[in-house]
């Protein structure tokens, strides 16, 4: 952690993009990626063949993900933690200090934790119930101390009730081997048989060496034998190595655990065995059960936080390194999760159906299956980490955005900018797999889209993007969110509300989370808020207790941010802890509001007389401070509203030495260009545009409005300072177009790529290659060439070349001069002054995305898909077969022209 914090503190003052001033270090500024080992299949000429690459595109650094390998390279496969495999670890190291790379280790291959040291005692658990009728007078039939067809089952209590009542614990009698003398004393007896059992899951895509049952993350003891293997390989590494990771909850089926009924009494005060008909139910329905059901479900989120997570991020950071964490998934409190880690890591996984004219989304992706990616959930992190002042939030990015080899960057960019609105700070791409530089394209891949190794189609251009973000990530990294507000996020509803088969509440990012996230009174207070301008932090119960009441009426939080306004959304259970505070907070006159309406219940229901009538009393304090619309008190206790929200712009706003910054982005069609007020401002401001690098210094009029251009797709970071003075004042032009009208025919040259390179050809208008039949297999680069010619009028004005259509991306030369690629939309790049003359020749270096040409190998057999385990599947996760899909559109359509600015 260290040498993170010497890293930013090395970042420069203002926001242009800087790389480690030490050799010795790496770049938390800029794109890192996920990086998987197909069979540990890994070599020294490899590695630094990958390396090199990732470091001359941009790259900050890799996340070594071992999994399950190529087939035909069985002899290249290491073992896991073999001497071969460290070895190779050592040499990583090695090269990745060479060149200036930072490395992560997931502590295991695949995901999620588990391995050849993970035993019965140690592994995953679940619990099942029989239920057994007793007439009066008769005794218990046989009892099996396992169940069939489920080795390693146990027996852990036998419990008698009359109906859904609990008579007595037979489990005493059953040990002393009394069981024989025990009869039913009253009709309607059942006996309930608790079964220990184990979920049987495996590690998925595990590498050779890494397989085995996963492990218990509800015990100490599991992680505890897990971490054996792992120590003396961690003591012996050393910088770059960084953070130790474990990805997403995919723990399936878990629900049980051996310390669970004592934890469960320690935590709640009564003895969950007197209350299983409520457990063996498979949708308890009323507030009793659900009360029952919402203290089991606390007890997992406890043992979890604190059996697990926080032991392993102490146990990292006591061999000097950092722990990353993708807490989501989890069965717990993700804000408390995320919170107890050093880098809390976020996703954003799938096609998002932005606005921006031209984007285009995989129509293949199914969103009912999987969900839209939301900023909200992104916001659980970005939260955790706003309030305790963590450096980092990281981002498992990209994911399933398209298909295989249909991705291009102009579908990347908007997620990257959203996550930074979201609180991102450190991109991770889902990612770039090893692949021999000796093995034919596409190589080898992993079976998750999107590919960012040296095969993907959009390589050539990556180290744009790559620059993009580090610029971005610079700023962002480098100062602390202004978020005035604080939301409460109401875990207990989500607890008592939802139950499900699986019998635990498991928090993911993706369609899960339109139950938990999306569409309840939070999510769509969360949003609307956010829509408003309001910049909102999201707290748990816990956190609560870390702030500090400071003078005047505010929140102070571990991070040293200070907050104006607590807002309690629809909310029906709360704990007695929490509701004592707020009432406490209410006494003092802070501004604690409740939206809508207050709450109505407890969040168990085994309080104590007294403790009911404490709960009571707490919320007769709340009666005045319900709040149907928010407004009038937001802005009577200053909390900052941006109205650019109005305009459907999206922002994050951070607080500098002497001011502000912002990060803006353009993710709607709804604004172009107009006035834009901050509602930070000073007499001058700075606009930086990440995408070039320009950078002007603007003096404000006196009514704070400057005249933005912003299309959609574009982004600017705009610093507001007491220390800037002076700058031009805004000197706005009407925008005026300039036809580009080619003087001939547009030649179109096939430079490189495969199968082979068609024939030339040329065309009248504008238009895409893939008009020609010939060119239906090609993947690769093209060049489009043209005359055109300007008058001296026409040369002052032109200052931007646009494109209407780009597919996918293209390098631009004017006259010889190569001034630029263009990627991302809006297509347009900025033409340097002096190249423009009278008669002019342009060249259009175009390379799409590889999707015909592995349309092509598809149609041949596709004998490149030989990956064990799930070997390669599409969007849909069936198999993946491109053989019939229809030929994707490449090259360029459209209007060519310029335009003053």
């Amino acid at each position: 952690m260290k040498k993170i914090l010497l890293l930013l503190l090395l970042i420069s003052s203002n926001v242009k993009a800087a790389g480690p001033k030490d050799p010795a270090l790496f770049s938390s500024a800029k794109p890192w990626a996920y990086w998987w080992w197909p069979g540990n299949a890994v070599t020294e000429k490899g590695i630094s063949y990958n390396l090199e690459a990732f470091a001359k595109a941009g790259f900050g650094g890799l996340h070594i993900i071992p999994i399950y390998g190529a087939k035909g390279y069985e002899k290249q496969f290491l073992t896991y933690l073999s001497s071969e495999w460290n070895s190779k670890l050592a040499f990583v190291l090695k090269e990745a200090k060479r060149l200036h790379l930072g490395i992560d280790l997931t502590l295991g291959t695949g995901w999620p934790y588990g391995g050849p040291q993970i035993g019965p005692n140690e592994a995953a658990k679940a619990y099942q119930i029989k239920q057994v009728p007793v007439a009066v007078g008769e005794g218990i039939p046989p009892i099996s101390a396992s169940l069939e067809k489920l080795p390693n089952s146990n027996l852990v209590s036998i419990t008698a009730y009359q109906g859904k009542d609990f008579q007595e614990d037979l489990w005493p009698l059953y040990q002393q081997g009394k069981m024989a003398q025990w009869k039913a004393k009253t009709p309607n007896t059942i006996i309930y048989l608790f079964y220990q059992t184990l979920t049987q899951q495996k590690v998925k895509r595990a590498a050779p060496g890494g397989e085995g049952l996963v492990m218990d993350h509800f015990s100490r003891e599991a992680w505890e034998t897990y971490k054996q293997p792992f120590i003396q390989v961690l003591k012996k590494s050393h910088p770059p190595l960084r953070a130790i990771y474990t990805d997403s909850y995919e723990v399936y089926g878990a629900n049980f655990s051996p310390k669970l009924f004592d934890e469960f009494i320690q935590l709640n005060g009564y003895d969950l065995r007197q209350y299983l008909p409520v457990l063996a139910e498979i949708k308890p329905e009323g507030e009793f059960k659900n009360q029952v059901w919402a203290d089991y479900h606390r007890t997992l989120s406890h043992l979890l936080l604190n059996q697990f997570t926080k032991p392993w991020a102490q146990w990292i950071k006591s061999l000097g390194f950092v722990s990353r964490d993708q807490a989501h998934g989890s069965p717990g409190n993700l804000i408390d999760l995320y919170a107890s880690v050093d880098i809390p890591e976020t996703e954003f996984f799938g096609s998002k159906p932005y606005t921006i004219p031209g984007y285009r989304v995989d129509s293949d992706y199914d969103t009912l299956r999987f969900g839209i990616p939301d900023i909200r959930n992104i916001k659980l992190a970005s939260s955790a980490a706003d309030i305790l002042g963590k450096k980092l939030v990281s981002c498992e990015t990209a994911t399933w955005l398209g298909n295989h080899f249909k991705v291009s960057l102009a579908q990347v960019k908007p997620i990257i900018d959203e996550v930074f609105i979201g609180g991102v700070n450190h991109v991770f791409y889902h990612g770039a797999t090893y692949s021999p530089p000796e093995v034919a394209w596409p190589g080898w891949l992993f079976y998750a889209s999107t590919n960012f190794n040296p095969q993907s189609h959009f390589w050539g251009a990556l180290p744009e993007l790559n620059k993009y973000i580090e610029t971005c990530q610079s700023m962002l990294q480098k100062y602390p969110t202004d978020s005035d507000v604080l939301l409460y996020f109401p875990m207990e509803d989500i607890w008592h509300q939802r139950n499900t088969t699986g019998k635990t509440h498991a928090l993911d990012l993706h369609a899960n989370s339109r139950d938990w996230m999306i569409q309840t009174p939070f999510g769509k207070w969360a949003n609307a808020l956010q829509n408003r301008g309001f910049q909102v932090d999201y707290i748990s119960d816990n956190l609560l207790q870390s702030l500090q009441v400071v003078a005047p009426k505010k929140w102070k939080a571990p991070s040293g941010n200070l907050y104006k306004m607590l807002l309690v959304p629809p909310t029906t259970h709360l704990s007695l802890e929490s509701m004592e505070l707020l009432a406490s907070w209410v006494k003092q006159g802070m501004p604690v509001y409740f939206l809508e309406r207050i709450p109505s219940l407890g969040s168990t229901w085994n309080y104590s007389v007294e403790q009911k009538d404490r709960w009571r009393k707490a919320r007769e304090s709340f009666l005045l401070r319900v709040l149907y619309d928010p407004a009038d008190a937001l802005a009577k206790h200053g909390v900052t509203k941006e109205t650019m929200a109005d305009k459907g712009l999206s922002f994050i706003r951070k607080r500098t030495e002497n001011g502000y910054s912002y990060f803006i982005a353009n993710l709607s069609h709804q604004f172009k260009e107009g006035d834009l007020a901050l509602a930070k401002s000073s007499t001058s401001i700075e606009i930086l545009n990440p995408m070039n690098q320009e950078r002007s210094t603007i003096k404000l009029a006196k009514n704070k409005l400057h005249k933005l251009a912003l299309s959609p797709g574009e982004s600017r970071i705009i610093r507001v300072s007491s220390a800037l003075k002076g700058g031009v004042a805004s000197n706005w032009k009407e925008k005026e177009e300039i036809p580009l009208k080619p003087s001939g025919k547009i030649q179109i040259d096939f430079v490189q790529g495969a199968p082979s390179l068609p024939k030339s050809f040329q065309m009248e208008t504008l238009d895409y290659w893939t008009k020609e039949v010939s060119t239906h297999q090609f993947g690769g680069m093209a060049r489009y060439s043209l005359d055109f010619t300007l008058s001296t009028d026409e040369i002052k004005s032109a200052k931007i070349l646009h494109f209407d259509q780009v597919r996918d991306w293209v390098n631009v030369k004017l006259n010889g001069k190569e001034i630029g690629k263009v990627w991302s939309i809006p297509y347009q790049i900025a033409i340097p002054e002096g190249i423009l003359k009278e008669e002019n020749h342009l060249e259009l270096e175009v390379t799409n995305v590889a999707a015909n040409r592995i349309r092509q190998l598809d149609k041949e057999g596709g004998k490149w898909k030989n990956f064990y385990e799930i070997n390669f599947v599409d969007i849909r996760y069936n198999p993946f077969d491109a053989s019939q899909w229809p030929i994707t559109e490449s090259g360029l359509s459209g209007k060519l022209y310029f335009s003053n600015r």
